[in-house]
């Protein structure tokens, strides 16, 4: 019995902490503006490059289309 409440109690020790370190990171986001600086700056870069990314992919999309659509209606020679 012993042993499985020192388990569930690292276990739960453990979820605890698992869940404090975001808030933990909210809470140093909301205080510092430093931080609060550094992490707008690199959210700014993660969602630039992240738009880009998806216009690569949709440029590579439409491009694909454009393929199998002439694959489908081949023009003709006149």
């Amino acid at each position: 019995m012993r042993g499985r409440v020192a388990r569930l109690t690292r276990v739960l020790i453990r979820r605890r902490a698992e869940r404090e370190a975001p808030f933990a990171e909210l809470q140093r986001i909301e205080s510092d503006p430093a931080y609060r600086a550094l992490f707008l700056a690199e959210l700014e870069a993660a969602i630039v490059d992240r738009e880009a990314e998806r216009e690569v992919v949709l440029a590579e999309v439409a491009a694909a289309a454009d393929r199998l659509r002439s694959l489908l209606r081949p023009e003709r020679a006149a």
